[in-house]
């Protein structure tokens, strides 16, 4: 067994590229790790043992995250590695329940999922109808808050365990995902990202998961990669490059032609690297992101031939110069717009075309993709958008499917305003999106579908 000094929890960070957190826990031979926001969830490893001093390595390609440390002082410090990759880590005693908590549960009727960001509390997401609750820190546990950050009147508490949740009375066995710690090329640099394969019989359909505008990690919406994950599409989220664990220059958030460049070939990058993988079915890759994901996918797929289906959550089929204008009418959901829906629509019009546009590789794509847009959304014009998109899919050769949600913000979070301020109140996702969407994946992704995924406790 391993070192009675050592057994226990621990949680730190670690750096390998960039920082993140990683929490475990040493019991006999096994270490149960859980990496950072947005890395693999908990999984327990064999962990070998010294006289203060562990060892354990986590599922990575092109090769494993190897942990090595010593205690010294109450902390264990001491290096991991990914092939020529190679960096620091340092835990100290406690525990990271957050961290601990992620995953997919399923029992007494229920299947959700645990998801966290940067930017808030950990939520509870419904994953058959879009239900969240922020989980705020309790004790040993959680209280369930009454909308996506909000957390008064609590909904009842929650507590996790390793392999079973407790949930509002009812007990729940966490889904054994396959996670991967991965790094793939693209152009000269190196990008990070994490790749979570769903239960069932390999090869499995896969998309890589691409981001709106910002300096955003693989942890972007979470919850949006959780319910395609829910119905069985694996998903490959990335670092950004520049940020968090990924190389590269940052190309900035400026949503001009370079920079749109620049993210449409890392985007193609990571469906190559998709296409390479064994559990992966090479004939049903895609593309799914949000917001500013509206220019980067369809710039991708017009050039990446492996490319076969995409979904695109709140993206812009209008130009940059369009989609600015109709920000600023808005007020990008800080405060109430002074003008009618039709009266900004008109006037973004009236101002006309510049910048980005995505028009001409939206022709020229002759895959399935479906748009899904929130009525409220303040940040891209929906209503503009799906009307341009509604006149090329009525063209032959296209397969477009375009849904609108009329209460549903920029996060196709439902509201009555859109808001932020409502959104954070709010929770529930736009009702019927989830369902939407797993109807389209059963309708347009058919082999070796299954709906939901087949769960299996871990």
């Amino acid at each position: 067994m391993l070192a009675a000094s050592l057994s226990g929890p621990w949680t730190g960070t670690y750096s390998l590229g960039g920082p993140a957190q990683v929490a475990f826990q040493l019991e006999g031979k096994r270490a149960s790790v859980a990496l950072g926001v947005g890395h693999a969830d908990l999984q327990s490893v064999p962990a070998s043992k010294g006289a203060a001093s562990v060892r354990f390595r986590l599922p990575g390609a092109p090769a494993p995250l190897v942990f090595t440390g010593k205690l010294r002082k109450g902390l264990i410090r001491g290096t991991v590695r990914q092939g020529a990759t190679r960096g620091t880590f340092q835990v100290r005693r406690g525990t990271a329940p957050s961290l601990t908590a992620r995953g997919f549960y399923t029992g007494g009727g229920r299947s959700v999922s645990v998801v966290d960001d940067p930017y808030g509390p950990a939520r509870l997401l419904d994953v058959d109808n879009g239900a969240v609750h922020a989980l705020y820190p309790a004790g040993a546990g959680f209280a369930v808050g009454s909308g996506f950050a909000t957390r008064a009147p609590a909904q009842g508490t929650a507590h996790f365990s390793g392999a079973v949740a407790q949930i509002g009375g009812s007990s729940l066995t966490r889904v054994g995902m396959v996670q991967t710690e991965v790094r793939f090329r693209s152009g000269a640099a190196t990008l990070s990202g994490t790749l979570t394969v769903p239960p069932g019989a390999a090869p499995h359909a896969a998309v890589a998961w691409v981001h709106g505008s910002g300096r955003t990690t693989r942890a972007y919406l979470p919850d949006l990669q959780a319910l395609l994950l829910h119905y069985g599409i694996a998903v490959l989220a990335y670092d950004k490059r520049g940020i968090g664990q990924s190389g590269g220059s940052y190309p900035g958030e400026s949503p001009n032609s370079a920079t749109i460049d620049v993210l449409a070939r890392d985007a193609e990058a990571a469906v190559r690297f998709l296409a390479t993988r064994p559990e992966i079915d090479h004939g049903r890759i895609g593309l799914a992101g949000h917001s500013q994901a509206g220019w980067i996918i369809p710039l991708a797929a017009s050039r990446e031939q492996a490319v076969r289906f995409a979904v695109i959550f709140s993206g812009p089929a209008v130009t940059a110069d369009e989609n600015d204008h109709y920000q600023n009418l808005t007020g990008e959901g800080e405060t109430p717009q002074s003008l009618s829906d039709q009266e900004i629509d008109a006037r973004v019009l009236a101002e006309g075309p510049g910048g980005v546009d995505p028009i001409p590789w939206i022709r020229t794509l002759h895959i399935p993709v479906l748009w899904l847009y929130g009525g409220r959304d303040m940040h891209i014009p929906p209503r503009l958008s799906a009307r341009r998109l509604e006149s090329i899919a009525a063209e032959p050769g296209h397969d477009f499917t375009i849904e609108t949600f009329p209460h549903a913000n920029h996060a196709l979070v439902e509201t009555q305003t859109g808001l932020t301020a409502e959104m954070l109140r709010s929770d529930t996702f736009a009702p019927g999106l989830f369902a939407r969407v797993g109807a389209w994946i059963a309708n347009t992704i058919p082999a070796h579908w299954r709906a939901p995924f087949a769960y299996r406790p871990r």
